[in-house]
């Protein structure tokens, strides 16, 4: 009986580089994959799931409205026989998609395997992570450490930083790196619980002033 996985993790924990080994450990199989991404990941070009460490894999782009389960069943009933799906950046699906691809692994008996990040910056739930935990059969963290100096902790939130501090302000959408560009730009580090909910404190405080 096939099952729809759902492998979360912060950002930065290799989450796409494991995406794509699996998509080559199948094709060197010569089996059939059907790599998924939505186009709200705009961190890899169009029709491409990239790594930071470089590695990439074709896919299919998907808008919030695509109906994701009428193209697996046109891709059965072309003879196509897929042995896996996977699904990167998996936060941005809606509830309807992860509905599909239960129905997938329910009615197609397809394995689907979708890797995303848990929570938004300010610790809360994407849509589609929140779909995942209602639906899924497996789950399965993916573990990276606290990025703050000296941190050995597991790392579980995503913190935005803005003109080199923290913020919990603004849209909840943002696509992002973990690396820092200048003073002023917006960019992530991933964070254990400690100092996630420390720099929360010194936010609001610092508002209040």
């Amino acid at each position: 009986m096939s099952k729809l996985y759902f492998r979360y993790g912060t950002m930065d924990s290799s989450k796409t580089a494991r995406l794509v080994m699996d998509a080559f450990e199948y094709k060197q199989k010569g089996e059939h994959v059907l790599p998924i991404k939505p186009v709200l990941d705009t961190r890899s070009k169009s029709g491409v799931i990239e790594s930071r460490v470089g590695i990439s894999t074709p896919c299919l782009d998907v808008e919030s409205d695509y109906d994701i389960y009428n193209h697996v069943s046109t891709l059965c009933n072309e003879g196509i026989n897929l042995s896996c799906i996977l699904v990167d950046e998996a936060q941005f699906l809606t509830t309807k998609q992860v509905i599909q691809l239960r129905l997938i692994v329910d009615t197609l008996d397809i394995p689907v395997m979708c890797y995303g990040l848990k929570s938004d910056f300010k610790g809360r739930l994407f849509e589609g992570s929140k779909a995942l935990f209602e639906v899924a059969n497996r789950f399965e963290e993916v573990k990276t450490t606290c990025r703050e100096i000296g941190c050995k902790k597991k790392a579980m939130f995503n913190v935005r930083y803005k003109n080199g501090k923290p913020t919990f302000d603004g849209d909840q959408v943002r696509v992002g790196d973990t690396k820092q560009e200048d003073d002023k730009g917006e960019y992530y580090m991933v964070k254990c619980s400690t100092h996630f909910f420390m720099d929360c404190k010194a936010y609001e405080e610092e508002r209040l002033k």
